[in-house]
């Protein structure tokens, strides 16, 4: 991440989200209140609005109305960039995943699966 920061090398780094709750891909970079609840102090990353309400996911860890202040200024200062999954496409991934290397993802973490099996299928297309 340095290097790429930097501009000494060309790294790709992909930050992957749910559609359900894609506060890097459609939210805004503001200040907003950590917690439903509006008695945080007020955190300035990508947010959806601390009064979102995500419709129901495979996962309640994916829910929640922003995201880490770190990773919302490395989107924001085109460092990463920022893909949204649908939960269906992610299940699939978190599969066949299952079926090739015998580990069995948490269902959060099939949304990294199939933003790295899509850019293996994208460099694949390049060689």
């Amino acid at each position: 991440m340095e290097k790429n920061l930097e501009k000494k090398k060309d790294i790709k780094v992909i930050a992957c989200e749910p559609k359900s709750c894609p506060s890097l891909t459609k939210g805004k970079f503001a200040y907003d209140f950590g917690d439903t609840g509006n008695r945080t102090p007020l955190v300035k990353m990508h947010t959806l609005g601390s009064s979102f309400m995500p419709p129901a996911t495979h996962s309640g860890g994916l829910r929640y109305h922003g995201m880490a202040p770190m990773v919302s200024h490395l989107t924001d200062i085109g460092a990463i960039e920022a893909k949204a999954f649908g939960q269906k496409e992610c299940f699939e991934a978190g599969v066949k995943f299952a079926n090739v290397e015998g580990i069995v993802p948490a269902p959060e973490a099939t949304h990294a699966v199939k933003g790295a099996i899509d850019a293996a299928l994208e460099c694949k297309k390049k060689w």
